[in-house]
Order: C-alpha cells, then structure tokens, then sequence
C-alpha cells in the first residue's frame, strides 16, 4: 500500500532554491531578476521559474517601474509571529524609499504634541536633515507630524492646539492656529501633508500616515531633501510611493497584531 508521508531523509532542491532567493534580501530591499540568478548561482530561467512562484505566493513582490524584486507580505505576515515592532516592519520599506529617491527617509511617531524618530535612513547627498533617531520635534513644523495629528479625534485635537505654544524655526514655520487647521484638514483630505521650509531653510518634506488596527494614527513616513530637488516630476513620484508603503505598512501591522492576538489566545 503506497504511503502518503512525505520522503524527509534529505533536503528538497526546490525548497532549498527558493530559500537561498529569500536569502539574497537579507539588508537589501531591491533586486533584479539578473542579480538574483548572479548571486544563488542559478540559470536565469530557472530563477524567473523560482521567482515567479514566490511572487505568485506572496514571498515577493515586483516594482512595476523598475521591475525589481523585493520582499513581499507573505514574508512579512510570517515574521509577525516574531512580535516584529513598528521600526522592524517599516524598515524594507524605507530601504526601498531611500534606494529610489536617493533622499533622507523617516518614520516617526507622535510623543505628546510632539513626534519622536523612530529611524531614518540619511541621504547619501552632502546636504542633509537636522533629524535624528529619538529627537523630538514639534508637529506643526513637520510633514510627518502633520500627516499623524491631521487624523486625530477633534476633541484631542482641540486639546493639543488649546496648550500649543509656537516655536518659529524659519520665517516659513506655521504660527497661528487657524493656518494650522486648515493644513490639516487638507492634508487628510489629499492622505499626505508637506512642509516647505517650515523647520529648515531651503528643506521640503513629504509624509503619509501610518494607522494601526483600530484605525488611529500611529506613525508616518517620509522623504526629505532640498527644495530644489523635491519639486516638479520627483514630487509627483514621491507622494504616491509614500501612500502605498504607508498603506503597506498599517495592513502588515494590522495582520500583526490579529495573528499576536489568534496566537495568544
């Protein structure tokens, strides 16, 4: 009578394959389909074989611009398991963000009426941000913030801005209330907030929010640089490739936090 066990005296050489491709993003966020035949070793066509099934099983996922290869949400989800924090989850997407744009990236999220940076990954141009990891700044004066407080609750809104005292970093910073409310309501109406110049001279910022599974703001995104290389074409590429690694983001923290809670349970 013919078993139904499976033969687990050796390694099988299709499952070995697809996890030395896995392997290949280990601190690298993009690859080709040429980079990743060059580094496993194999043929090409054996390697498009091998990918195209992890792509159609959600381990990878292509850029339909560059048609590179990164990690996808199958890879991410499994990792939940792990209790992957925020930085930890975000970080593939900053590399990604950071590799494309060649422009200082954050995450950051909000610390009272301020909002605290969680990670960035520094232009490789000479002229840079201020921020740091674990600086604190206003909100009022940063795309980030601006995207996280534009979803607060009106009544913890109002309460932040009744104690809210400005602080003029540059001749562009908001200082008054009524300007401020009227760039967070736009920044929830378009899903993402800028500052130009408003925390250093010559600096523009873009920023899309991040939400956790109860739909509340809990961090944010962006991409920083000089003004004169944030305008034009590059801006029109940056805001929507920050709203979709936002949006990517909040469901692996909402897979997350359902997975730790099935698990727990």
């Amino acid at each position: 009578m013919p078993s139904n066990e499976v033969n687990m005296k050796g390694p099988i050489q299709s499952v070995s394959r697809a996890a030395a491709i896995l392997r290949c993003f280990f601190g690298v966020s993009e690859l080709s389909l040429q980079e990743i035949s060059q580094q496993v070793g194999l043929h090409k066509s054996t390697t498009s074989t091998l990918v195209a099934t992890l792509k159609n099983e959600g381990f990878l996922e292509q850029d339909p611009q560059t048609s590179k290869y990164r990690l996808g949400m199958t890879a991410f989800l499994l990792g939940a398991n792990a209790s992957i924090d925020l930085s930890t989850i975000a970080q593939p997407f900053l590399l990604s963000l950071s590799g494309r744009f060649h422009e200082t990236v954050n995450l950051a999220a909000p610390y009272g009426s301020d909002i605290i940076y969680l990670n960035k990954i520094d232009s490789a141009h000479s002229m840079r941000t201020c921020t740091q990891i674990g600086h604190c700044l206003p909100f009022y004066c940063t795309a980030n913030g601006k995207s996280i407080f534009a979803y607060y609750p009106e009544s913890a809104l109002d309460a932040i801005l009744d104690q809210l005292s400005f602080q003029q970093f540059t001749e562009h910073t908001i200082s008054d209330k009524d300007r401020l409310r009227k760039e967070l309501a736009e920044a929830r109406r378009n899903g993402y907030a800028f500052d130009s110049e408003e925390l250093e001279a010559g600096l523009c910022c873009y920023a899309a929010p991040i939400f956790d599974y109860t739909n509340y703001p809990t961090a944010a995104i962006s991409v920083s640089g000089p003004c004169f290389r944030m305008e034009g074409s590059l801006r029109s590429e940056i805001i929507p490739a920050l709203q979709r690694s936002a949006q990517q983001i909040t469901d692996l923290l909402v897979q997350s936090h359902y997975i730790s809670s099935r698990n727990a349970g």
